[in-house]
């Protein structure tokens, strides 16, 4: 009887500990006490609260004030033209005769008093030494306007030798651009190809007349040689034609009330108000102020519609964090 006892009681704890054993058969289940498994609905979670700690424009994550400090803006107009050579020389013949030897080709690097032609004259009776002609500047061919053995007379075009040390262009202006352009004087100016090349130059002068045939003036930019710039290729820039300095805000910041502009700024006493202000051009999003908002006067970086007359910044700021 003991013997079927035992039996009976070594199956049953067998039972117990292999129900134990079982994965939600008691106990709390792996990932914590919500079931959880780790690295999946904890890290959603986790992303989900990190997403929600984010600030509004006008909360405490954004600047709540800023102030007025003197600027410059400039303002310009927007030119193209072509790159060309800083000069081009057209080599000519000084006596007549024939070509013995053209020396150079098309493309061809020649140095400042290098041969390009040489030519010969016989006359019945009398004895010549060839002529040279050779180049006044260091540069490239870029034109041969004779053959060998052809004959010439004097004066005839020989070769074009151009200088690609540095290049000028030539950009038309009106009549009302071009004097502006002059009154600012020899300025910088970054200029662009069409296939995004980028170029340094500087303005050089403003022409004293217009080319009467079209009413257009002309300015004149050089740019030295570099990366990217060949001749003839088409630049797009920007000409300064007017700066400005003084007090610039976003137009957002000014409202009109009685007929007069005004914006909210921070008084000494650390209470808002509205004064009135004179606003002058737009630049962009912003506006120049001609009168009215002296520098170091702080005002509302943006208008949340929490702003009230006589509020001190303390309580704006406390506005501003409910109502974020």
């Amino acid at each position: 009887m003991s013997r079927t006892v035992s039996i009976v009681t070594f199956f049953v704890l067998a039972a117990a500990l292999a129900s134990a054993q079982q994965p939600g058969a008691g106990g709390p289940p792996p990932g914590g006490p919500s079931g959880q498994q780790p690295g999946f609905a904890g890290a959603g979670m986790q992303a989900q609260q990190q997403g929600q700690a984010g600030t509004r424009p006008g909360g405490q994550g954004s600047a709540l004030l800023s102030v007025a400090k003197p600027e410059t803006r400039t303002t310009s107009i927007h030119v193209a033209g072509r790159l060309e050579p800083a000069r081009r020389i057209s080599h000519t013949v000084g006596i007549a005769g024939f070509v013995e030897t053209v020396h150079v080709h098309v493309g061809d690097r020649v140095a400042e008093g290098q041969a390009l032609v040489t030519v010969s004259r016989d006359a019945p009776g009398e004895s010549y030494r060839p002529l040279v002609v050779v180049s006044r500047i260091a540069g490239r061919v870029s034109e041969i306007q004779l053959m060998g053995g052809a004959e010439v007379k004097s004066g005839a075009a020989a070769v074009t030798v151009i200088d690609d040390s540095e290049f000028r262009l030539v950009a038309a202006l009106s009549d009302k651009d071009a004097f502006r352009v002059a009154g600012m004087g020899k300025s910088t100016v970054t200029a662009r190809s069409a296939d995004g090349i980028k170029l340094e130059g500087s303005l050089l002068s403003v022409s004293a007349e217009p080319d009467y045939a079209t009413g257009l003036f002309g300015a004149t930019l050089r740019f030295s040689a570099q990366t990217g710039a060949r001749i003839g290729m088409v630049l797009f820039m920007d000409l300064p034609v007017e700066k400005v300095s003084g007090q610039f805000v976003l137009q957002t910041l000014l409202a009109r009330r009685f007929g007069r502009s005004v914006m909210w700024v921070v008084g000494p006493d650390d209470k808002l108000k509205q004064v009135p202000v004179t606003p002058g051009k737009p630049y962009g999003n912003d506006i120049l102020i001609t009168a009215g908002l002296e520098p170091g006067t702080r005002y509302p970086a943006m208008l949340t519609g929490f702003e009230k007359e006589g509020l001190t910044l303390q309580e704006y700021r406390e506005a501003q964090k409910k109502g974020s």
